[in-house]
């Protein structure tokens, strides 16, 4: 059994992998077990897990009145960068990434929706330098069955 998360954090990558610039073997990963080499970038990170999961019960939301959850996670796309200029770098990647997201709101069906909620360009605070990373954290709202979080509830 795939919770339902799994399959939407799978269909966000397929789709960001689609933007030519991030076709290529790695360039978009579900978390990183080690360093990206400075050669293979830019590359996208996508994680849940920061922000976690809100969910809801929802009775008789199955088929067979089965209780269900609304869900809700912050899913973040984390932008890892190449260019010196990493604001005009991280603006130009972010539009790409927001243009794909809009494409499909619904992630092929697996999500209600998705929405934008912040979008941030990490900078030591320190030294007002851009640290080479940026992150897009989207909110995504989905519903699944209580007994079985791989089945969509109604």
């Amino acid at each position: 059994m795939v919770h339902r998360r799994s399959l939407i954090v799978a269909g966000v990558a397929a789709g960001l992998a689609a933007i030519p610039e991030f076709s290529g073997p790695r360039k978009v990963a579900r978390g990183r077990s080690a360093a990206v080499p400075q050669e293979s970038l830019p590359v996208l990170t996508l994680s849940w897990g920061e922000a976690g999961e809100n969910s809801s019960r929802r009775p008789s939301s199955g088929p067979n009145g089965e209780d269900g959850y609304d869900r809700s996670m912050a899913l973040s796309v984390i932008v890892h960068l190449r260019d010196d200029d990493a604001e005009e770098e991280f603006d130009r990647i972010s539009a790409l990434i927001e243009a794909r997201m809009e494409q499909d709101v619904t992630i092929g069906g697996l999500a209600v929706d998705l929405e934008l909620q912040t979008t941030r360009l990490f900078v030591d605070p320190r030294t007002g330098l851009p640290l080479g990373a940026g992150n897009l954290t989207y909110q995504v709202r989905y519903k699944t069955l209580a007994s079985d979080p791989s089945v969509a509830a109604l």
